[in-house]
């Protein structure tokens, strides 16, 4: 049999399959490749000197003593290959006996008391897994709604976006959760979409581990369950096989819900799919905890979350200051730090969504509905500190946005358009390379604007020790003056620094060397407009160097 061209179908098919399997297998190597050489430059980044040491202690002692306001699932993981390393852990330290646990000092010993970059490495590695799993998901969604040529395009914007990249390589929960949200989602739209129980189940999984993952994810049950109310009350949503989706003929003929009947067994079937999602989700969370005999287990810690957090400290956005933060402030984040292409894309996307035939809202809610749920209750909830609380919503718009992807077969435009856009995103990935956490899109005139943005882990998490010391080896500077806002001894990387005194930031520096973390120059403008200092050095000098986006190198005679 031959197709249209009249070439084999066989061998266009074969074709096909080794143009899709070569696509993602560069793609995904490309995201390995960039948290792989990123994370060998940085040294720990704040957050993951207590994580490392929580999953650790959690493998070895069985306890979840450390760090209760993240479930643990992802630190056990992360946790995992150090196992076979046996670093050193003293549970005599002061920091471990007392109650509660004094988290970051037991952390940032356990972790500087053996070899950090060798523990960093392989504990970042299950991250790196974690993000590539979520990129197979990201390709496989966007293939089954829009086909082929929508799957790479989703997974090339995934891959090379720098927020993911950022937080693909660190010891966090973030990329771990985004993972498990759109695993969860997947599977539930292969279950209404006629997939079988199998699907499910993946759902039921997907919750679990994502609750087990990070407490934000509560924000996904009622997502999964209005999804499945309203697949199971809405009128048939059947439809064709997209092109090159691969879906077959079968496809046709799903309904939103697979069992036959009137609203009572529709009912019914509702009752028992959540109850099988919610129930494996349960289960795997209790396990994941080691089968506590508590059963507000999960809830105790969810009530523990921000129990860190000042209620007075002042968040920062623009330039401003403000205890209890901003309503927009997710808002206003995804703008600056999101790719211009990818900002392009999904207002084109929203555009055309106009244009969609009625039968395919289901494929979209369960797109939209669980991003806007996510992204709006986070903007309510959660401290304005980082981009990263909202990273889940990210693959759901890669594969929102790769509708587009239809386009190009049908306008030149498009693909000159498509071209121009694809080659300005994989210039920025490169340029940022190995900075992406500090990534800002041009609107804002890029990274080197960020400061006056947005700060903490938006751009400054304390990851630059390892570089501040080849500068100075580089330049010869013996010794310098660090005001330095991460976890990480400048010592332990061989670098002689004296800590800046407060005459020094607060009055004016004395002759020599300094490094003034980014995120004390922005806490140094809010000082410096409560308590009349001078602590706003970077409107009052000039930095002769900076060391990526986290640290500026000032020189005194």
């Amino acid at each position: 049999m031959r197709g249209p061209e009249g070439r084999p179908v066989a061998l266009s098919r074969s074709r096909g399959l080794r143009f899709e399997a070569g696509a993602v297998s560069v793609l995904l190597l490309a995201l390995a490749l960039q948290a792989g050489l990123g994370m060998r430059l940085l040294n720990a980044a704040y957050d993951e000197t207590v994580h490392l040491a929580a999953g650790y202690t959690y493998l070895k002692t069985g306890q979840l003593r450390l760090n209760p306001e993240h479930p643990p699932l992802i630190k056990q993981l992360c946790a995992l290959p150090l196992l076979a390393l046996e670093p050193v852990m003293y549970l005599g330290d002061p920091a471990w006996a007392s109650e509660p646990p004094q988290q970051f000092g037991f952390g940032y010993r356990f972790l500087y008391a053996n070899d950090a970059d060798q523990l960093l490495f392989w504990g970042r590695l299950p991250v790196v897994v974690l993000s590539l799993v979520l990129g197979v998901y990201v390709f496989v969604w966007a293939r089954a709604l829009f086909g082929l040529a929508a799957g790479t395009m989703a997974l090339f914007l995934y891959a090379l976006c720098p927020n993911v990249v950022a937080h693909s390589r660190v010891v966090t929960m973030d990329i771990g959760l985004a993972c498990f949200f759109v695993m969860t989602l997947y599977h539930e739209w292969r279950f209404v979409r006629g997939g079988g129980f199998a699907h499910l189940l993946g759902t039921g999984a997907g919750l679990g581990l994502a609750l087990a993952a990070k407490f934000s994810a509560v924000l996904l049950v009622p997502a999964v369950v209005i999804l499945l109310v309203v697949a199971a009350s809405g009128p048939s949503c059947g439809r064709p096989p997209a092109a090159g989706s691969g879906e077959t003929a079968r496809s046709r003929l799903f309904d939103p819900w697979p069992l036959p009947g009137g609203a009572g067994i529709r009912l019914a079937s509702l009752a028992l799919a959540a109850s099988v999602v919610l129930g494996t989700a349960t289960v795997l969370v209790w396990v994941v905890y080691y089968l506590p005999s508590d059963p507000l287990f999960y809830w105790k810690g969810l009530r523990t979350v921000n129990q860190n957090h000042d209620p007075l400290f002042r968040e920062y956005l623009m330039g401003e200051f403000r205890a209890g933060g901003w309503w927009y402030y997710f808002l206003a984040a995804f703008l600056f730090k999101t790719p211009v292409p990818t900002l392009i894309a999904l207002v084109a996307s929203v555009a055309l969504l106009r244009r969609r035939r009625a039968g395919r809202w289901l494929d979209e809610a369960f797109l939209v509905v669980p991003g806007a749920i996510f992204f709006g209750a986070t903007s309510a909830l959660a401290s304005d500190i980082g981009l990263r609380y909202v990273l889940p919503v990210y693959p759901l718009v890669f594969i929102f946005v790769s509708r587009l992807a239809r386009m190009l077969r049908d306008h030149r435009a498009a693909r000159v358009l498509a071209l121009a856009l694809g080659a300005w995103y994989v210039i920025g990935a490169v340029r940022i390379h190995p900075d992406n956490l500090a990534y800002f899109n041009e609107l804002v005139g890029g990274p080197e604007n960020g400061h006056k943005y947005l700060d903490d882990s938006n751009i400054d998490w304390g990851q630059d020790l390892k570089r501040l010391k080849g500068w100075m080896d580089g330049h010869r500077v013996e010794q310098i003056k660090l005001l330095y806002s991460g976890a990480g001894p400048p010592g332990y990387y061989g670098i002689r620094a004296e800590p800046v005194t407060a005459r020094e930031w607060e009055v004016h520096p004395d002759p020599g060397w300094y490094a003034m973390s980014t995120q004390m120059l922005i806490r140094g403008e809010l000082i410096a407009r409560e308590r009349r200092k001078q602590t706003n050095w970077l409107s009052r000098y000039r930095p002769v160097d900076r060391i990526g986006y986290s640290l500026y190198i000032f020189k005194f005679d």
